[in-house]
């Protein structure tokens, strides 16, 4: 938007004010407002539209206006890391800020693993079928998006999970918080553990913390202070499982830091957890009269499926360009700018540009300029895995499906590595008179089983639910879907091998990192970095205008 001319000013700082989404520059300091050096004009437009006081970066962007122009940020890669960063520069650009913002996705769609399949009443997720509450980031976008609405939890009527050892099914004990225990007379009754298992379990309560904050493996911490029994039974299958990682080389550090935060606090992780559950109940807020507002379950996701929440992403930015199937060929440092340069050799400028696509990806395009960057990258590695959702006829369907679903341990030498079953957990994604069951195949243990073709992985899955289950009826519905090499692996040194990434881009001021592959690997974790790398980003060129104070 250009400067009216009366506001034009050789004063070397300008101030500003907004109403009703008109922007006006004051060439003095608000505070000292009004001035003799304004024209009766300018005082009475000052008295209308009095000076109000904007945050950094916003006021920083708006003081460039006739002296830098507009200034442009392309993000590289349209999943929900990409899609985040956009949204909050959307966000500047909706209150004032001289941004110009486009998004480049290789694909036909956007969303990256997040893919919602819509059918007959069916919701099919090809990728992640919800988010962890806990982590708040996810459900505040939701609700910027319009979607606080669409917000649904599990379902609280069928809670149970199992665990498939022994050659059976066997809930999982109440009060049993990942793998700690928190409540005595469940854990001691369980069958899940044997008794050497569980006194094994219970000296966590005498075993000293760990000296040093050095990083250490998942299946190395679990084995020191919960012993061999809880890692195989419990740590392997649930937590590792969470990543599609083998639990001797993830990174406790990377992946569950509070296991660590609270051997440290608590020196036990069993005293740590109780003194948890205690301060929440403490601080729980109480229900007014009137309230029938249900707190948020633990994992949650929108009514028709996470797509809801790719496409309103997209429709809620209407300023910023998202363009599909333009894949990024190259990056080019030219002087401050960047050029990036696409498949079909079309050249587009940016002042900054943000790499929300997979590591190795990454490394490919930083390679002929920052060789150490790419080589840096090139360490995060990925692992294949493929889900098999299944839908059958309710009617004389042969389980239950009491519960959420089962994971499956490595010791019990299977070929899945859990099973969901969707219509308990999500009702609405099913309808009346059909039940749908979804299937977890391959990961850095497994990952050949994944690697196999649609037909033979269905046939495999159908296979192994037969045996675990006792499912002899067809499916109506089968829908198998890859997700070749795009699982991260946050290995032992994690952490710093990401500190060292951003050391070495530092000398590559206006390149900025983003997605799963760095500081988190859930959607929440996700949608936090495309927006604070988004917020990096447009600090950064705040920093660079000529007119930033």
């Amino acid at each position: 938007m250009p400067c009216p001319s009366y506001f034009k000013s050789p004063f070397a700082s300008l101030r500003l004010g907004v109403r009703a989404e008109v922007l006006f520059f004051y060439p003095v300091d608000p505070v000292k407002l009004p001035s003799p050096n304004l024209s009766q004009r300018e005082r009475n437009l000052i008295e209308e539209f009095p000076p109000v006081k904007i945050p950094a970066p916003i006021a920083r962007f708006r003081q460039t206006c006739h002296n830098a122009g507009m200034k442009k940020i392309a993000i590289i890669g349209g999943g929900i890391a990409g899609l985040a960063a956009a949204h909050r520069i959307q966000e500047e650009i909706t209150s004032g800020a001289s941004l110009e913002c486009v998004v480049f996705e290789g694909a036909d769609q956007f969303g990256g693993k997040i893919a919602t399949e819509r059918f007959d009443g069916f919701v099919v997720e090809r990728g992640p079928d919800s988010f962890i509450s806990q982590k708040p980031a996810a459900i505040q976008l939701c609700k910027k998006l319009g979607l606080g609405d669409r917000l649904v939890g599990t379902n609280p009527d069928r809670t149970k999970t199992y665990v498939y050892t022994g050659k059976k099914l066997v809930t999982m004990p109440d009060g049993l918080s990942l793998m700690i225990p928190t409540k005595f007379l469940p854990f001691a009754l369980t069958p899940l553990f044997s008794i050497p298992g569980k006194i094994r379990m219970g000296l966590d309560l005498l075993i000293p913390k760990k000296r040093g904050k050095a990083d250490e493996s998942l299946a190395s911490f679990v084995r020191r202070r919960m012993g061999e029994e809880a890692l195989q039974k419990m740590a392997e299958p649930m937590l590792a499982g969470i990543y599609a990682s083998d639990p001797e080389t993830m990174s406790i550090n990377s992946t569950f830091p509070m296991f660590v935060q609270t051997e440290q606090k608590y020196r036990s992780l069993i005293l740590g957890m109780l003194a948890r559950k205690r301060q929440m109940l403490m601080h729980k807020p109480k229900a007014k009269p009137g309230n029938n507002h249900q707190p948020f379950s633990l994992f949650m996701t929108l009514k028709n499926g996470l797509g809801e929440m790719v496409d309103a992403a997209i429709e809620k930015s209407p300023d910023v360009k998202f363009r599909a199937n333009a894949k990024v060929r190259e990056v080019v440092r030219d002087g401050d700018e960047w050029k990036l340069i696409l498949e079909d050799g079309e050249t587009v400028e940016a002042d900054a540009v943000i790499f929300a696509i997979p590591a190795k990806l990454s490394a490919e395009l930083l390679k002929p300029f920052a060789p150490k960057v790419a080589e840096l990258l090139q360490g995060i590695k990925y692992v294949s895995t493929a889900t098999a959702t299944f839908a059958y006829k309710k009617e004389g369907f042969s389980h239950s499906l009491n519960g959420f679903g089962f994971v499956v341990p490595k010791a019990e030498k299977r070929k899945i590595l859990a099973c969901t079953w969707t219509s308990s957990k999500f009702p609405h994604r099913t309808p009346e008179g059909y039940v749908m069951l979804r299937c977890f195949v391959g990961g850095a243990v497994q990952e050949d089983l994944a690697e196999q073709d649609e037909d033979a992985i269905a046939e495999m899955v159908k296979h192994e639910l037969r045996d675990l289950m006792g499912i002899v009826q067809e499916p109506v519905v089968a829908k198998v879907f890859h997700n070749k090499k795009s699982n991260v692996q946050y290995r032992v040194g994690h952490a710093a091998l990401i500190d060292s990434v951003y050391s070495a881009l530092n000398e590559f001021p206006g390149l900025f990192l983003a997605g799963s592959a760095y500081r988190g690997i859930g959607i929440p974790d996700c949608i936090q970095n495309g927006t604070q790398t988004a917020e990096a980003a447009i600090d950064f060129l705040a920093g660079k205008s000529p007119a930033a104070v």
